[in-house]
C-alpha cells in the first residue's frame, strides 16, 4: 500500500467516525494513538488531520492534539439554505418540458421506505443517510456535475450535525425527515412541481423550530 493510499485510508476512517458520531465534538485525537490504531506511520494520519482541518473538521491544538469541531447551528442553517436553493431550482426546471429530466421515482421511492424501516430499528445513521441520498438524486438528475459536487462537499457536515444532535437529544422525538420526503415524492410523482417546490421551502423554517425545541440555537 503506498504513501497516498495510506493518507485517504485515515482520512476516509477519521472522516467517517466524526461524521457518524463516534467521534463526537470535544473529542482529543492523537496522532501517535491514530497510528497505532490504524497501524499505519505518523505521517499518513498528520496528512489525513491536515485535510480535515482544512475541511473545518478539526482544528489542531498546539501540544494538546487534535480537536473534533462541531457543526454550528449557524453553518447547518447555511447548508440547509443552499440545498433548498438547489431543489427548489431542481423543480423549477423541471417544469419546462422542453429538459429531459431523468427523474428515478422508484428509487427515491425506496429511499423514503429505507428511512420507514431505520426508524423502526432506531437506526438515525442509516436513516440520515437515505434522506440525504434522496436529495442528492434529485439533484443528480438535472446532470449539472459542479451542482452535485458541491452538494457532496456538504452532505456529510448535514449528516454529522443530524446525528450529533440525535446522540445529545436522546429526549426529543426525532425522525420527522420522512414527512418531508414523503410530501416531496408524492408532489413529484404528480409533477407537481410547484407542490414540490413548497414542501422544501419548509426545510429551513421546520430546521430553526427543531434547533429551539432541542435548545440548540
Amino acid at each position: 500500500m503506498n504513501k497516498i493510499s495510506l493518507v485517504d485510508t485515515a482520512y476516509l476512517l477519521l472522516r467517517e467516525r466524526m461524521v457518524l458520531g463516534e467521534l463526537m465534538p470535544g473529542t482529543l485525537l492523537s496522532e501517535n494513538e491514530l497510528a497505532e490504531e490504524y497501524q499505519m506511520s505518523r505521517t499518513p494520519v498528520r496528512h489525513a488531520i491536515a485535510r480535515l482541518e482544512s475541511e473545518g473538521y478539526v482544528t489542531s491544538l498546539k501540544n494538546r492534539g487534535v480537536l473534533v469541531k462541531e457543526v454550528s447551528s449557524k453553518e447547518f442553517l447555511d447548508l440547509i439554505e443552499q440545498i433548498q436553493s438547489m431543489l427548489f431550482y431542481c423543480f423549477e426546471i423541471m417544469k419546462d418540458p422542453k429538459r429531459e429530466i431523468r427523474l428515478n421515482l422508484e428509487s427515491l421511492a425506496a429511499h423514503v421506505e429505507a428511512q420507514r424501516i431505520a426508524e423502526q430499528m432506531d437506526d438515525y445513521p442509516l436513516y440520515t443517510k437515505h434522506h440525504f441520498l434522496l436529495m442528492r438524486e434529485i439533484v443528480e438528475s438535472l446532470g449539472n456535475g459542479v451542482m452535485l459536487s458541491t452538494f457532496d462537499s456538504f452532505r456529510d457536515k448535514l449528516c454529522m450535525y443530524a446525528i450529533v444532535r440525535f446522540k445529545q437529544t436522546p429526549h426529543i422525538k426525532h425522525y420527522s425527515a420522512i414527512g418531508i420526503n414523503r410530501d416531496t415524492l408524492q408532489a413529484l410523482s404528480s409533477h407537481d412541481y410547484g407542490a414540490a417546490q413548497a414542501v422544501v421551502l419548509s426545510l429551513s423554517r421546520i430546521s430553526r423550530e427543531r434547533m429551539l425545541a432541542t435548545g440548540r440555537f
